[in-house]
């Protein structure tokens, strides 16, 4: 069985090579069908769509098996939405038969629900992290009715610890285990929020609207936004997926951990859990090279061989410098997706960086745009050569 894991070069709101995710596994089954089967994590930005769409035509891909979301940030599942409404509906040329994502509305973080209503305009406040966090749950429930339309409502699972045993087994040839989030979460059922609390408790007016004068509100209602993006991340889908030969033997070697933006909070719980089943050779890095993502127990249980950075020029100053150097101290060899040469103390601009740069060719002065990729293959004939290893990040940090 072949498996081959595409991580894309995912592509900005303008259109330049940016921070995102966009995955796609493709694989032989042992279900008898002729075709390759097909998983696609994420999406990107909405200029991504295209990229995922050559990906899969020059892969010969009419069928995706299984769309994952794996949590509701725009830099996930924006360019989802675009790919459906430009390639898969009304019998476009892209057929999904499943669907795994973040829950609807009646499940949004609670930092979210509380405050968005005793909001005025966004664009009034010109927060950041509040137009960010307001326009992902937008964007969800925009995915969630693509999903309902060209998928049915039959198909769509949002998987979690609590659900992952009602689950339908979809393929073969892999093994896939969900991880977390420990449950998808109604937000009626949530306790309030002390962040969300302490943020707007002394702003509100006799009506139960914020004044607008009050002189520190931009300051809390940042916080605050802050922390309802801290929590979508936490309630990412993380899922180890593993090749099986024709018996069901599992190949642990050639394990693949995809964490979504899960930050610590979320590892915590996954590590205290059932730590070995976060090992992984190849580790698709959490949020995009954050520290708030990895740290030595990430590492120490996932051990991976190579860590995958799905980065490019962004605003956030992602990849941090402390995760290259603690990747670079655990032995894991780090390719980026794309390269921030504007990142914080990253210094990807500079001659010296990039000439040990994977993404960058010298010769033409251009960023090389092609994609990450990984092949396996679970029965070689006798004496082929392993498949032949990407090339890493050769800087020392």
């Amino acid at each position: 069985m072949r498996l081959k894991t595409a991580f894309l070069v995912t592509r900005d709101s303008d259109g330049n090579v940016g921070i995102g995710d966009s995955i796609v596994i493709t694989f032989d089954d042992y279900d008898g069908v002729n075709r390759k089967k097909c998983i696609v994590i994420d999406g990107g930005y909405s200029q991504t769509a295209k990229v995922l769409r050559t990906y899969l035509k020059d892969e010969g891909i009419t069928t995706i098996d299984l769309v994952v979301a794996t949590h509701i940030d725009d830099d996930h599942v924006n360019g989802l939405n675009t790919f459906f409404d430009q390639y898969v509906e009304d019998n476009g040329p892209i057929k999904v038969l499943n669907y795994w994502g973040p829950a609807p509305k009646g499940y949004e973080p609670v930092t979210i629900t509380e405050f968005l209503g005793f909001l005025p305009e966004v664009s009034e406040l010109k927060i950041n992290e509040l137009s960010f966090v307001s326009q992902s749950v937008k964007n969800n429930e925009k995915l969630y009715e693509w999903a309902k339309k060209c998928v049915g409502e039959d198909h769509i699972w949002h998987p979690s610890i609590e659900g992952r045993d009602s689950l339908p087994k979809l393929f073969e040839s892999v093994k896939i285990e969900v991880l977390s989030p420990e449950k998808q979460v109604a937000s009626g059922d949530l306790k309030k929020s002390s962040v969300a609390e302490s943020a707007l408790g002394d702003v509100l007016g006799m009506e139960g609207l914020i004044d607008l004068n009050e002189g520190a509100l931009k300051g809390k209602i940042a916080a605050a936004a802050k922390e309802g993006d801290r929590t979508a991340n936490n309630q990412s889908i993380v899922f180890r997926l593993t090749p099986l030969d024709a018996a069901g033997v599992e190949f642990p070697d050639s394990s693949f951990l995809f964490p979504g933006d899960a930050e610590l909070e979320s590892w915590t719980r996954m590590i205290d859990t059932d730590p070995g089943s976060l090992k992984a050779r190849y580790l698709k890095v959490a949020h995009h090279g954050s520290k708030t993502g990895t740290n030595d127990k990430v590492l120490a249980a996932v051990d991976p061989e190579y860590g995958v950075i799905c980065v490019g020029k962004n605003t956030h100053d992602l990849p941090d410098r402390s995760t290259f150097e603690l990747l670079k101290d655990k032995n894991v060899m780090i390719i980026c997706t794309g390269r921030n040469f504007v990142a914080g103390d990253m210094p990807c601009g500079e001659d010296l960086y990039k000439g040990n740069c994977p993404r960058w060719d010298a010769a033409t002065g251009k960023d090389i745009e092609t994609p990450v990729v990984f092949e396996i293959d679970t029965d070689p004939p006798p004496g082929a050569p392993p498949p032949a290893v990407v090339k890493t990040c050769g800087n020392v940090w």
